[in-house]
């Protein structure tokens, strides 16, 4: 199957990153919004986007070009001649699987849904009818335009002719694809997911507190601690996706005391950064850690987590050491990998 027109639906970071990085991929798109938003601003603001790089040196010709090629509307209408199509709504399963059933009399039989959700799995939001083996994950990672890897999940339904489209599509935008299951999917959260649990449990047993572990893990392993980064994500968007990890999970039980902390915030309104509270309030004080006796046995026990969890997740979903290696190092913003 050759794709040669790409549907985009929802207005949010994720769909308009997507339907900003396509913009030169010389794809027809259909950018599909919500009935909220201002799809006449929208366009004039991809109109100025495309002027200034004419500026920059572009061609007058590529400009009319690009604007021919592309769509900005809130009428699904408009998607029925896609031959694929991404959705990057809201995080509700509920949601989505409705949207799929609505595009999926309208939308003509040959094309393929993708979700970029990045804890549901295709399973859950495919209509019940022959779409399903046309239907995929397709998560990339925010901000679009700079991270290399794409997380492609297959449910049982979809097809390999599927699958193979979906790795040419991505070869032809210059994505390289970690290509999983369901029982693998999201895989990268999941690694992070084992690193998070870890370092709740460290502060919950008193080993430290949640911003000397940030620090730690700032200066000694990621660009990002691990507790700010849930406030900035939201911890009700986390404890979400958390769930969805978990729903297959055997040994969930281990998780409680992180997601139960998580419930906790969000029932006290403290969602993170967008609420001015979470694990810490914003805007935040002036930073005074007090220096731990304990400090290198805690590096050295977060990352074994970390290592440890990289290894035990690419032999569980036969994934080829490079490309787990690279798609770890992006993730994280490493220069090393775990397997370097």
């Amino acid at each position: 199957m050759k794709i040669r027109k790409v549907g985009i639906v929802g207005e949010g970071k994720m769909g308009a990153g997507i339907f900003n990085y396509l913009l030169d991929s010389g794809y027809d798109l259909v950018w599909v919004t919500s009935p909220e938003a201002n799809t006449d601003k929208l366009s004039k603001q991809l109109l100025r986007k495309l002027s200034r790089s004419i500026e920059a040196g572009g061609s007058a010709h590529g400009l009319d070009e690009k604007m021919g090629k592309t769509i900005i509307v809130n009428n699904q209408a408009h998607l029925s001649q896609c031959d694929l199509i991404i959705e990057a709504i809201p995080e509700n399963a509920e949601l989505k699987r409705a949207l799929f059933c609505q595009l999926d009399s309208v939308v003509n039989k040959a094309c393929i849904f993708a979700s970029n959700s990045s804890s549901i799995n295709p399973s859950r939001m495919a209509p019940d009818s022959p779409r399903r083996e046309k239907f995929c994950g397709i998560h990339f990672f925010y901000p679009v335009a700079l991270m290399n890897i794409v997380e492609v999940i297959a449910a049982d339904a979809t097809s390999e002719e599927t699958l193979n489209t979906i790795s040419g599509f991505l070869q032809s935008i210059q994505r390289r694809e970690l290509m999983l299951n369901e029982r693998n999917g999201f895989i990268m959260n999941r690694l992070f997911l084992d690193i998070q649990n870890e370092a709740f449990n460290l502060v919950a047993r008193g080993y430290c507190t949640f911003e000397q572990m940030d620090m730690l893990v700032k200066e000694n392993l990621f660009s990002f601690g691990i507790f700010d980064f849930c406030d900035s994500v939201g911890n009700d968007i986390m404890l979400a996706s958390v769930q969805n990890y978990l729903a297959g999970y055997a040994d969930r039980e281990y998780y409680r005391p992180f997601t139960a902390r998580l419930s906790e915030l969000c029932d006290n309104g403290r969602l993170g950064v967008k609420s001015r509270a979470g694990f810490y309030d914003y805007p935040p004080g002036p930073p005074a850690p007090t220096p731990l006796k304990n400090q290198e046995e805690l590096i050295s026990h977060m990352r074994f987590t970390w290592l440890n969890a990289a290894k035990r997740f690419t032999a569980q979903a036969h994934l080829p050491i490079g490309d787990m290696n690279d798609a770890v190092k992006e993730y994280f913003g490493l220069e090393t990998g775990p397997f370097e």
